[in-house]
């Protein structure tokens, strides 16, 4: 009788773990994740007609209609729609109203007593990407490195002059070095302007002490395409400032990349200046202000454009309780003969996306909750797609998760294919972590995954938006290569082994999130 007992137990069991694993729709969904239907996407997505896909360009028009045709092809219902029969793939566009803001003309001139000297554009400074016009004028601050952290207020409506780098930063040893080595150059850049806006500045002038300019040699102009040195911020992403139509200024101050000649005619003795920042101060420091004036102006030229998410669903058993499944589409576009085809930024992503949307239109099954499937366009200019989608969705306490991918394509040497894959995901929701490790066990697929749990998950990507509004969030990611934000992000280089593993392991862990009541 025991052995009765323990024999039904075990069939009961393992006709559960069987049903889990291998229930006929789950399996025909997972069967028809391959290399090639996913691989198809990323080469036309990359293709150079498309021109490297800049939001509000040609090229990324053409991305927009492709996905939507590809959602409507699967039969997902648009997004905006209630299956309405003579659903277009228009009808799958969501428009997201931006402004492009393009620097006409700048300024900058020192005042000595009576005399003024002019700076000549390009030569020897450049205005950032700005959204609008200002001049302003009176004496500069010298703030060192323009990451103290004892100042309040002190650098009220005043130009502030501040060095590239952090203070300590050639000492191992230094609390600098320690503090904020491990940033990256955005992060660091994204601190300093946060002291600068919190302090009042109303303008920063920038400086690099290893360099008296602020650019490329000048004779790399002159350079065939093939001979130019490129840099990871080429693209012409970088040359226009670029913001939500109906939204306010951006209120970080307007920054001024300067020359030493600059430099020298604010503080001839900047570099003895400098010499002082070897560590972080632990009170308050003396700021000193030149002698000599300046006046910085700039104006700008707006000018507003459209382009588009795209957005398609499945709609649930439970249409109050939804989960977002998103990727980026966008990328840099073509700056300086180089199309910046962004293979792993992101076609990848978008071919992942629409790799999930197959699984789960095919498996036939109608899941517990509403699938909402999205290609965000303008994450590349300040994730502004998945912004519009998040600020202008009427029931945000409907959307339970959001799922993204952003660059899930590469190993870091593509000779040597590797089964790293990083995996973030909001702190709190510990579910997240264990569901992917569980399926990543049962399904065999031996990826070699790093966790990221992370307490505030309000940046690097689309999910930022999401996490914004307390929903929790989960992000696949490969990982940056040398070819990031470059002209050589092509399909050819894509894991493709890798690739299929990712996207089976989001559908499963989608699978059981939709699927199980109260997840």
């Amino acid at each position: 009788m025991k052995a009765l007992s323990l024999i039904s137990l075990l069939l009961l069991l393992y006709t559960q773990c069987a049903f889990s694993q291998h229930t006929p729709e789950k399996g025909k969904a997972l069967e028809g994740i391959t290399a090639d239907g996913i691989m198809s996407d990323i080469e036309f997505l990359s293709s150079d007609l498309l021109e490297g896909r800049e939001a509000g360009k040609r090229g990324a028009g053409i991305a927009a209609l492709y996905i939507a045709s590809r959602f409507k092809q699967l039969g997902l219902q648009p997004f905006h729609s209630n299956s309405e029969p003579n659903n277009t793939t228009e009808h799958y566009l969501q428009k997201v109203p931006l402004i492009w803001s393009k620097v006409e003309e700048a300024t900058l001139a020192v005042k000595k007593g009576e005399q003024s000297f002019r700076f000549t554009s390009q030569t020897d400074f450049s205005p950032a990407a700005t959204n609008y016009s200002f001049n302003a004028n009176g004496n500069v601050v010298f703030a060192g490195y323009g990451i103290e952290e004892t100042t309040n207020g002190g650098f009220k409506n005043k130009i502030l002059l501040r060095a590239k780098g952090y203070p300590g930063m050639g000492d191992t040893l230094s609390n600098g070095h320690q503090k904020y080595n491990s940033l990256t150059e955005r992060e660091l850049a994204n601190i300093k302007n946060n002291f600068a806006r919190e302090a009042g500045a109303s303008v920063i002038l920038e400086f690099d002490p290893e360099n008296p300019t602020f650019h490329l040699p000048a004779d790399n102009d002159q350079k065939d395409y093939a001979e130019k040195e490129l840099s990871k911020r080429s693209s012409g992403i970088y040359k226009r400032a670029v913001r939500r139509s109906g939204t306010e200024l951006g209120n970080t101050p307007p920054i001024f990349k300067v020359s030493h000649r600059v430099v020298e005619a604010l503080f001839p003795e900047w570099q003895k200046e400098l010499s002082k920042y070897t560590t972080i101060a632990k009170k308050k420091r003396k700021f000193p202000t030149s002698t000599s004036g300046i006046e910085v102006a700039v104006q700008v030229e707006e000018t507003p454009f459209m382009c588009s998410n795209v957005i398609g669903k499945i709609e649930g058993k439970n249409k109050d309780e939804i989960i977002v499944i998103g990727a980026h589409y966008d990328h840099l576009g073509i700056y300086d003969g180089f199309i910046y085809n962004g293979a792993d930024d992101n076609a990848s992503g978008v071919a992942g996306v629409i790799a999930l949307a197959k699984a789960f239109a095919e498996s036939e099954t109608i899941p517990e909750k509403t699938l909402i499937f999205a290609a965000w366009t303008a994450e590349e200019r300040g994730l502004h797609g998945s912004t519009h989608f998040v600020h202008t969705f009427k029931d945000l306490n409907k959307i339970k998760y959001y799922h993204n991918y952003d660059m899930i394509g590469r190993s870091s040497n593509p000779e040597k294919p590797d089964s790293a894959v990083s995996f973030l995901y909001t702190k709190s929701w510990e579910q997240a972590k264990n569901l992917t490790d569980k399926n990543n066990t049962e399904a065999n697929l031996n990826l070699n995954i790093r966790w990221g749990a992370m307490e505030d998950p309000t940046g690097g990507s689309d999910n930022a938006p999401f996490a914004e509004k307390v929903i929790p969030i989960m992000w696949f990611h490969t990982g940056g290569h040398p070819d990031y934000h470059g002209p050589y992000d092509h399909a050819e280089k894509i894991d493709q082994n890798k690739i299929v593993k990712i996207v089976k392991l989001s559908f499963l862990n989608i699978w059981d999130l939709t699927n199980r009541i109260n997840q």
